[in-house]
């Protein structure tokens, strides 16, 4: 007999232990049947084969391909049990679609999807910088592409810095590796160009360029990529949604850095022609200034001439002014001499008759007049002529030599 009894609760728990801890993550292949939603956020469905079914569950969230009806998938997760009903199930966690079909419509509808939202826009694409210093590298480290990059860096142009982040680029974890990577660029280590490689594969091996959460994590970059995933023939949607895609990892690898041949070459072809530029310059300039040099001395030759002509008709026009201004000279002083004499006399004689004219005027004066016997009375400021002018009572003032006389008519 058993040493415990186990209420169904108990037995339930310690069953769902066993199958999460024992068995752990694990890996199922199978045919997609009754697939279904519940309440949006959970989904449902069973993996078969020739003999078996097993009900698999995941979040809603967390699925990241197209499931349909018939489909051949591999799931990731861990065995499990419902508490409530004590179901066998698998929660799954990553599920990869396996054959040609399945994986190329669903990289036709996720391309079609993303296209119309304009992750593939060409006007959207930015420049790569001529000479990055510094690049961010995400791919595998046991890769062949990590080695190339590198070798095709270092041949082509030494010093620059490479801030490398190992991710796994199949399989289950590989997606989430990828997009933590571009977080880490974007929000912590700044670089100037981020270079996704990995190398070649079938449909199935590159699964994880094509997901919908990686090709949105490269449209979000703050930072130019370039993808170069597996050969020439090979395009994912991480190509499309990168601002330059690559053939190979080594092709990623030339894109990003410049050959310093080329940039020696370059700058020597570049030397040459400003050299020829500069004689050229040299050579024009030297005829402009030797032309200019010419018009200046038969410039100079006219004007020392017409200085010449100038100077020597100077003495002669010299004379010719000194006589005229002689003669102007003379007349003046004649005139000035007339002017005196003619200005003296007026002033005599307009003397003698402004005293003539004073001595006439005083003895004419009312004053004068009154001097010599004479008075005038005035009434009210008029002077009295005749008699009648006056009346009893008036004030009169009357005007003599020395003063004024007040009286009033009787």
């Amino acid at each position: 007999m058993p040493e415990k009894i186990y209420t169904v609760s108990e037995f339930v728990g310690a069953a769902k232990l066993y199958l999460e801890d024992g068995l752990g993550e694990i890996a199922i292949q199978g045919e997609v049947v009754e697939f279904r939603k519940a309440q949006e956020r959970l989904i449902f469905f069973e993996l078969k084969d020739k003999s078996s079914r097993v009900l698999c569950f995941m979040m809603a969230s967390e699925l990241k391909t197209i499931l349909e009806e018939g489909m051949e998938i591999r799931v990731y997760g861990r065995a499990s049990l419902f508490k409530t009903s004590g179901k066998f199930h698998i929660r799954v966690r990553e599920i990869e679609l396996v054959g040609a079909g399945a994986l190329h419509k669903a990289f036709e509808a996720l391309k079609a999807k993303l296209e119309q939202e304009g992750l593939f826009d060409v006007s959207r694409k930015r420049l790569l910088p001529r000479f990055p210093s510094k690049i961010g590298l995400i791919t595998s480290s046991d890769a062949a592409a990590y080695t190339d990059v590198l070798r095709v860096m270092k041949n082509r142009w030494s010093g620059v810095a490479v801030r490398f982040i190992p991710c796994s680029v199949q399989g289950p974890g590989s997606i989430a590796q990828i997009v933590r990577a571009f977080e880490y660029f974007k929000e912590q280590e700044h670089v100037d160009v981020i270079i996704l490689t990995r190398g070649g594969g079938s449909l199935e091996d590159l699964q994880t360029f094509n997901s919908e959460d990686v090709a949105r994590a490269i449209f979000s970059s703050s930072t130019p990529v370039v993808c170069g995933v597996g050969h020439e023939r090979d395009w994912t949607i991480a190509d499309f949604v990168a601002d330059r895609r690559a053939s190979t990892p080594s092709h990623a690898a030339e894109i990003v850095v410049p050959d310093r041949r080329e940039v020696l070459f370059q700058i020597d072809t570049m030397c040459i022609n400003m050299e020829d530029n500069f004689m050229n310059s040299v050579t024009q300039h030297r005829t402009r200034v030797q032309e200019s040099l010419h018009k200046i001395e038969y410039a100079v030759r006219k004007e020392t001439q017409r200085i010449r002509d100038v100077a020597a008709n100077f003495s002669q026009t010299y004379k010719i002014f000194f006589h005229r201004l002689s003669t102007k000279q003379q007349a003046l002083d004649t005139m000035i001499a007339r002017l005196t004499q003619h200005i003296t006399h007026s002033l005599s004689r307009a003397k003698e008759t402004l005293k003539h004219q004073r001595t006439l005027l005083h003895a004419l004066s009312p004053q004068s007049t009154i001097e010599r016997g004479y008075s005038i009375s005035r009434v009210a400021g008029k002077v009295i002529r005749v008699k009648k002018g006056v009346h009893p009572g008036d004030h009169m003032e009357t005007q003599v030599a020395n003063g004024i006389i007040h009286s009033t008519i009787e």
